[in-house]
């Protein structure tokens, strides 16, 4: 056992941390890739198992799974040690991922779907606690854009990938592409993850773990079903979001009196935690949608075709991965955590002023420019945030510290992406009724360019121009909002500390 002012990053040869970090990434890569190639085939699924309605529950029972499990992934990891849970999530993902592939009707699926969610919440959360343990405090914001790595690679081979699949040996072939990734980083994380661990006294707040993946799985249903289907005042929907707020209260009387409790809510008063957990939740509140907004714009807004719109995409995953590796080498370097993050928000809300700006006249290169700045202010954030945690506190609660981001950006971007996305369609349907029905012919149904934006390239002279400028005006007043979200979270990092200060 190392001494105990001795991080376990020195416990390892340069060998064995390279061979985890591979691991690691093979880990994120099973989630990573297995939502970005599901995306272009959820259709043919749907479509062979005979159920289109249920199409988005496809997604859904993963997400509600994966990010109400989070926190509890990682206090699992601070009992019981990370290399034995991480190695626990990766045959779970593994195992529902092989019964997906045979499902033989939606429900199976969805089933499975649900399980593969459950070991994708470690995944996609652990990762950064292992970085905890391999990397030295200093050096961790560097090593975060390796898992931006992961996810700029899944989002430039996955959809193609998926499209390639399902035109080729079918769409059950995605589950079992997850096997060699897995062998991989069970072996990597097995022959190079050698840090002793303490031995403590385990005893599992069960009680805990059950309040808040109901509190935050009635959340999540309620923003996918009033946001979609049942309407934001429905009986139904308000019943689901009292409901999380009594589970959630709940959680926290049963936190504030467990022995061992799944969240010790002391992280969440210390200065150098809800900062950056507070920036991170309000972030992702506002970012997740723009991933579909551009490409919607694109097509309706500049008349590209779907393909060349899938392309709007490229900077900004391209941005992504070089301020965050920029940035992350800087803040070891200085250790201004607080500078970058503000300076990286900044430079996020210039992109979506320029998109505000943005019609049909707008050049294609400052188009893409719009979208490089979106993905160099977000690149920045995600290292300097997860590093700000895992260095405000001690070893014993770092996997539950480096769960909190992801979890809260998880829960932040399925409200955000519902409650957006409502506010964009409400303001598509005002402005068409407002500027469009006057000069629209009779017979012309509205509703159907809200319902099918690709029924407007049937259109043509005035009535065209019309329905588009109805669309950019929309898309305008939807930037505006995200541009005073993200003025929340910038004002949230100015009270950031910067380590040793």
């Amino acid at each position: 056992m190392p001494p105990a002012d001795v991080h376990s990053s020195e416990t390892l040869s340069t060998i064995q941390r390279r061979v985890v970090l591979a691991g690691m990434m093979g880990g994120v890569s099973l989630a990573a890739l297995d939502q970005m190639v599901l995306s272009t085939a959820v259709s043919a699924v749907a479509g062979e198992l005979g159920d289109i309605s249920q199409a988005p529950w496809i997604f859904t029972a993963n997400l509600l799974t994966s990010a109400a499990s989070m926190p509890i992934w990682g206090k699992l990891g601070d009992l019981y040690g990370r290399r034995r849970v991480f190695q626990c999530a990766i045959l779970l993902f593994i195992a529902t991922s092989l019964l997906a592939a045979q499902s033989p009707s939606m429900i199976t699926l969805l089933l499975c779907r649900a399980g593969m969610g459950l070991g994708g919440g470690a995944l996609l959360t652990m990762p950064y606690a292992i970085l905890g343990d391999v990397v030295s405090p200093r050096e961790r914001p560097a090593y975060v854009a390796l898992i931006s790595l992961v996810w700029t690679t899944s989002g430039f081979i996955g959809p193609p990938l998926g499209g390639f699949l399902v035109d080729g040996p079918g769409w059950r072939w995605m589950f079992y592409i997850n096997v060699p990734a897995a062998i991989v980083a069970m072996i990597c994380i097995q022959w190079g993850y050698r840090i002793p661990r303490r031995r403590i006294d385990h005893r599992v707040d069960f009680a805990g773990a059950a309040l808040i993946f109901s509190a935050v799985g009635c959340l999540i249903l309620y923003t996918s079903w009033a946001g979609e289907t049942l309407g934001w005042t429905a009986p139904l929907s308000l019943s689901l979001l009292a409901g999380s707020a009594a589970l959630g209260v709940a959680f926290v009387v049963q936190e504030r009196r467990a022995a061992e409790p799944i969240l010790e809510l002391s992280l969440l008063r210390m200065r150098p935690v809800w900062p950056p957990l507070l920036a991170t939740f309000v972030f992702g509140f506002g970012n997740f949608t723009i991933a579909f907004f551009l490409p919607l714009f694109s097509i309706v807004v500049r008349g590209t075709k779907t393909v060349e719109a899938g392309f709007t995409l490229a900077p900004l995953t391209a941005g992504l991965l070089i301020s965050g590796i920029f940035v992350g080498r800087r803040a070891v370097a200085t250790g201004f955590y607080r500078r970058y993050a503000s300076g990286g928000l900044v430079v996020y809300i210039a992109g979506l002023v320029l998109l505000v700006t943005a019609d049909r006249e707008t050049p294609d290169l400052a188009f893409l420019l719009y979208s490089l700045l979106l993905g160099l202010g977000s690149g920045s954030l995600n290292p300097i945030f997860v590093a700000a945690i895992q260095n405000a506190v001690e070893d014993r609660y770092l996997g539950v510290a480096s769960s909190l981001p992801g979890f809260a950006r998880a829960v932040a971007q399925t409200i955000g992406t519902s409650m957006l996305g409502a506010f964009l369609a409400l303001r598509i349907s005002h402005h068409l009724a407002q500027d469009v029905a006057p000069i629209a012919p009779a017979g012309v149904v509205l509703d159907t360019f809200v319902e099918s934006p690709a029924s407007i390239r049937a259109l043509s002279g005035p009535l065209e121009a019309a329905v588009i400028e109805a669309y950019r005006v929309s898309f305008a007043e939807t930037y505006g909002v995200m541009i005073g979200v993200m003025a929340l979270s910038l004002l949230a990092t100015r009270f950031m500390r910067d380590p040793g200060r």
